[in-house]
């Protein structure tokens, strides 16, 4: 009797583990009284496209995010961030003698793009009071902008080297650090209030030719700071070398995107639906402009038809899709996973997708060796998607999006195939599904 279970059991795994299309299998005829199918489907009609949403907060982001990209395919894209700055000490000596001031980005190992390429900052100083435009918002976005004056404070041109090196060094234009210098040392600006009225912040404005993105610390022991240099006598070694650092105290980025000249240039809204079949059977992924792709199954109902009378259920239900390789990929293996969300028809945000087991649903990157070399794919657990759709009638109008990681801080950018790409390409669901 021992024997007969263990063959069982193991006749129903190898079962399970069968992946032919649409093939139904007899199972558990010595172990019930009714006959059970497993069924394996592949062939789910799969409605796809690109949506871009309103706006990311990016306030909080915890990166400054810095400069631009070209592509023909997402558009060009431009990264320019705005802060305000806070001094570590309001106390300057009234025998210091102003020497200039800096602006000091520091790496945080981020960047996207192409770093042989020189690019250029600018800097100008904001007219703004620090606060969101609209009065009944109360953070920043991709979209925010602030008022600054045109004049340029400093300039830099220069290569990256996020690996390499600490930081890049702006040099300041002297007026302004004599300014701010004076108030301090005579005493007139002794609290950050005291500051706001004669410094609002600055901005960083990139080349928007240039191709390349860096990411700068906003904390840490070693993070970006504005710093003002000077010279004190102190009685022992006249022109003893201090600066003052003003720290970052708010912050935020703004990230544009032009896409008149692509295929996305259709998006008019959040609402809208760009179909995968109008963008060469691609969706369209990245994050900062807020690009993400929507998936809708519209006849999970029609599973219906293939239960008995005693009714059946889904075992498994695992979403199989293939990034696009070519130059628009080429961090493809630094996007280990994607965010799953569930959405209405109007894209509005529903709730975060849930597994069986309670846990987030992400969908990840696996790798696979071909003839030539290894390539990828992005597998998601949907199970509990599909049985919540089945069951539910409020579901039935619900999709689910897919999105990047920390959307308010970088700008990784990825393609996926859709359904009726090439056969090794396609998009799929493969589903197992148990009638009884």
């Amino acid at each position: 009797m021992r024997n007969c279970f263990i063959w069982l059991l193991l006749s129903f795994t190898l079962l399970i583990s069968c992946t032919d299309d649409s093939k139904a299998y007899l199972v558990g005829e010595e172990f019930i009284n009714l006959d059970s199918r497993l069924v394996v489907i592949d062939t789910l009609t799969l409605l796809t496209a690109t949506i871009q949403l309103d706006s990311v907060v990016t306030t909080g982001s915890n990166r400054i995010l810095l400069g631009a990209l070209q592509d023909q395919k997402f558009g060009n894209l431009k990264s320019q961030s705005y802060f305000t700055l806070v001094p570590q000490d309001f106390f300057i000596d009234e025998k210091a003698i102003y020497d200039s001031i800096a602006l000091i980005l520091r790496y945080d190992k981020y960047y996207y793009g192409d770093t042989l390429q020189a690019q250029t900052y600018r800097v100008h100083e904001i007219t703004d009071k620090f606060e969101p435009k609209d009065k009944d918002e109360t953070q920043f976005y991709n979209t925010s902008t602030l008022d600054y004056n045109n004049e340029m404070l400093g300039e830099l041109s220069f290569k990256a080297y996020p690996y390499k090196k600490d930081s890049i060094n702006i040099t300041l234009k002297p007026s302004f650090g004599e300014n701010l210098f004076y108030n301090f040392q005579k005493k007139k600006v002794k609290t950050v209030d005291d500051l706001e009225k004669i410094f609002k912040g600055i901005t960083v404005v990139p080349n928007g030719n240039d191709n390349t993105v860096l990411g700068f610390r906003l904390s840490g022991v070693k993070s970006s700071a504005l710093r003002l240099y000077y010279t004190l006598d102190d009685g022992r070694n006249s022109g003893n070398d201090r600066y003052t650092d003003f720290d970052i105290r708010e912050h935020f980025t703004n990230i544009t995107s032009d896409k008149t000249a692509t295929l996305l240039n259709s998006i008019t809204d959040g609402e809208y639906i760009l179909p995968s079949s109008k963008t060469n059977n691609e969706m369209y992924i990245q994050a900062g402009t807020n690009l993400n792709m929507r998936l809708e199954i519209p006849h999970v109902r029609d599973l219906t038809s293939l239960e008995s009378e005693n009714g059946g259920t889904v075992i498994n239900a695992t979403l199989k899709m293939f990034p696009v390789r070519n130059s628009h990929n080429e961090n493809i293996s630094a996007i280990d996973s994607l965010i799953v969300l569930v959405i209405d028809n109007k894209n509005r945000f529903v709730k975060p997708l849930y597994g069986l087991n309670g846990s987030p649903v992400y969908a990840t990157l696996h790798s696979y060796d071909t003839e030539l070399n290894f390539d990828y794919y992005y597998s998601a657990d949907i199970t509990a998607f599909i049985n919540e759709t089945q069951t539910s009638p409020y579901l039935t109008k619900y999709s689910l999006l897919f999105q990047l990681r920390d959307s308010n801080k970088k700008v990784d950018k990825v393609l996926i195939y859709d359904s009726a790409s090439g056969k090794d390409f396609k998009m799929k669901i493969e589903l197992t599904y148990l009638v009884y």
